[in-house]
Order: structure tokens, then sequence, then C-alpha cells
């Protein structure tokens, strides 16, 4: 399967833990819409999912998945968001159109008062500079408003730690 990440699942050592056969193939971006920290997380923070937004575009990496891995990806995803399998992606910087699957958060799931962790925009980021996507889209990311996770044992958080090499107290 052909799949855009636009979320935490940029950085390939994260996405790679959950699916190991998880390769980059190139970057790509969704025109017209926006990546927002909306979906509502069930440890209470907001996650990444794509909202249509005129005039914009969603940056993201494109990724092959062998199938055995595509299930454990949609358990990863978990109930909040839905697979669409016939997106449209334009390849960045070659304008070629694609269809890959991604996840989008369902409307139930959505908040537009949430914030992401502070470690999970960490993470977003991270995927963003080790694609080189475009430096003004990495610095959007950058800048949202993040909170501090209140749990420093978080497993999520200590996942994401591992990944980029950081101690924590």
């Amino acid at each position: 399967m052909k799949y855009f990440a636009f979320g935490s699942n940029m950085l390939t050592e994260r996405l790679r833990a959950r699916c190991p056969s998880a390769h980059p193939i190139g970057k790509g971006y969704a025109e017209g819409y926006r990546v927002r920290f909306s979906k509502r997380s069930e440890d209470g923070s907001g996650k990444a999912t794509l909202v249509r937004a005129s005039g914009h575009n969603a940056f993201g990496v494109l990724f092959t998945i062998a199938a055995p891995d595509v299930v454990a990806l949609d358990k990863a995803e978990g109930t909040g968001y839905l697979r669409d399998d016939l997106f449209e992606i334009t390849q960045f910087p070659l304008g070629h159109s694609l269809t890959a699957a991604t996840y989008h958060a369902r409307p139930k799931a959505m908040d537009d008062g949430l914030q992401p962790y502070d470690w999970y925009q960490d993470l977003v980021v991270a995927g963003a500079r080790q694609h080189a996507l475009p430096g003004d889209y990495i610095d959007m990311l950058a800048s949202v408003s993040a909170q501090p996770d209140p749990d420093p044992r978080r497993h999520g958080r200590v996942e994401i730690d591992r990944i980029l090499g950081r101690g924590w107290d």
C-alpha cells in the first residue's frame, strides 16, 4: 500500500516501530488541506489530522507498507481515525499526482480546542525535518502551540524520547 503520513508517522523510525515494512518513497502534499492538531486522543491531547482549507497544502511523506502491516497501522491509528485508501496526493517537487491511503479524524473525534503534547509536536517536526519538507512548513509545525505532558512516563512520550535519542526524568 502507498501511504501518506502527515503527522507522527512522518518520522521513519516511528512508522517502522508500528510497521516494519515501511519504506519512504518520496514527499508529497494534499492540495486544499491543512494539518491541524484537533483529533482528540485518548490521553486528552490533540493529534494531527487533515482538514479542508482552500489555498493551502498539507505536506507529508509517502511510504510503501506491506499488506500484513496495514492491519497493525489501522490498530495503531485507532477508532478515532478513518482510513481513506483513495486520497489524492501531489508528489513534491515532481508535481505528479497519485493515490495513496491516509487517515482522517472522524468528525466525532474532532475538537478545535485541543493542543498537542510537546513531545508529540517534536516528533512531527522531526519527521518533517528528516524528509526535508519545505522550511516554512516545518516552521509552521514548530510554531503550533503545544502543552507539556503532565505524565512524564506516558508510553508515547517514552517511546518518542527513545526514538529521538532523548533522556527523561
